[in-house]
């Protein structure tokens, strides 16, 4: 794993379990941490990006307050998968359900589920272009109890690219300013990147002057937005930045910034292409078509598939723009039974989305911009009827959820 950073796997666990991943997966030392105790666990999180934790439940048993303590200091953290050895799984579920990190449970006394168990941390060291959603909630945010499975945050992605040091940023939502705070602890000086904003509604740009890299004159960004009527990229965020409605304008930015005024044409950048298509929505509104390393990326969050009349071409041209792609990260604001109450509002419905994403072959269908009074509750009823999906068609389906990522493997089968 020639890839992998320094202090990449953190183990808390036996001997014998450390000795085998490390062989098993071809570790160095120096990729590897070892703990003896479970209060080493948020020293080392807090202070590193690992790719993976791996937990004993017998040096962590009855510590479920800990994780959760840890992982929601520092929002960057939720990222990090955590594979936990447990005696029963359905048990450990229960006790660690509150916990907002993703843990996944294997029963280390079962041959098949320990094979799993190996499978999945090969998986999870594998060199991949890394998918993550630091806001997924659409409109508006919600710091609301009943929205923490999910998340409150509004709309932003992180594309991150094997071998570029540059960020690739979808959108500026509330989830920007997490997204900010964790590059500043992490990456320090010298940040650059790439901010795609699909349009200038509220949900889309309110962190904007909240990310803290652009007050550093050592970092730099391009920030492209399609033309709206009233401008291009600056003047629209110039528009949203006076100081009657917040203290810090344009100007004050330290960051070296480059605003694009973007055209739909596809433009090649030195890690990717992109290109996008108008969405049906009531501004102007980039659905995004990323190309990088063989995999074809869509990012369309506000986006209103029609049940009845629609924009002439528009479905045509949409599904042409989708076919076969391999992951699409689409809006579903509504049900079906809502969407008759907000049909024109610009959003679209879970049902109608993945029907469309079947029909047209799309690979992966991750849906988004979850309605702000749409409760863990019922986006987790949302989220077991679509795995009745995975396998057929789709090789992975399901809501995004602040905290979240999703991977996609270099150098094998893109339908692997």
């Amino acid at each position: 794993m020639k890839w992998l950073k320094k202090n990449s796997v953190v183990i808390l666990g036996e001997d014998d379990l450390v000795e085998e991943i490390m062989q098993k997966n071809e570790l160095r030392s120096d990729q590897v941490v070892v703990l003896e105790h479970k209060e080493q666990l948020s020293k080392i999180l807090y202070a590193s990006e690992p790719e993976l934790v791996v937990l004993d439940e017998r040096k962590i048993s009855a510590s479920s307050n800990l994780l959760s303590d840890i992982f929601c200091k520092s929002p960057g953290i939720r990222f990090v998968p955590i594979l936990m050895l447990v005696e029963d799984p359905d048990l450990s579920k229960r006790l660690f359900s509150d916990t907002v990190c993703g843990i996944s449970f294997f029963g280390k006394d079962k041959v098949n589920v320990k094979e799993e168990f190996f499978d999945q941390v090969k998986e999870l060291l594998q060199e991949s272009i890394e998918v993550k959603f630091w806001g997924v909630r659409g409109s508006t945010p919600c710091a609301n109890s009943e929205n923490i499975k999910y998340g409150g945050n509004t709309s932003c992605v992180q594309i991150l690219i094997p071998g570029s040091d540059r960020q690739l940023i979808l959108d500026c939502g509330t989830g920007f300013r997490n997204l900010g705070n964790h590059l500043i602890k992490y990456k320090k000086d010298h940040i650059n990147g790439d901010i795609f904003i699909t349009h200038p509604h509220w949900d889309h740009i309110q962190g904007f002057p909240f990310f803290k890299p652009l007050y550093n004159q050592l970092n730099s960004f391009s920030v492209s937005l399609p033309e709206q009527y009233r401008g291009g990229a600056r003047e629209i965020l110039s528009g949203h930045l006076p100081k009657t409605f917040f203290p810090v304008t344009l100007n004050m930015l330290s960051a070296e910034l480059t605003y694009i005024t973007r055209e739909e044409q596809r433009e090649e950048f030195p890690d990717f292409s992109v290109e996008y298509l108008v969405a049906n929505h009531p501004t102007k509104t980039a659905m995004y078509k990323f190309v990088i390393q063989g995999y074809t990326i869509i990012y369309a969050p506000d986006n209103e598939i029609p049940t009845t009349t629609s924009p002439i071409r528009f479905l045509e041209q949409f599904e042409e723009f989708i076919h076969s792609c391999d992951l699409l990260i689409h809006d579903a604001q509504y049900d079906n039974e809502t969407y008759k109450k907000r049909e024109g509002w610009g959003h679209s419905s879970w049902e109608v989305v993945v029907a469309l994403a079947k029909k047209n072959g799309v690979k992966r269908l991750l849906l988004t911009h979850h309605d702000p009074d749409s409760q863990d509750d019922r986006l987790s009823e949302i989220d077991e009827k679509l795995k009745s999906y995975k396998g057929n068609p789709f090789l992975e389906i399901g809501l995004t959820k602040e905290g979240s990522r999703i991977r996609l493997p270099i150098g094998c089968s893109r339908t692997a």
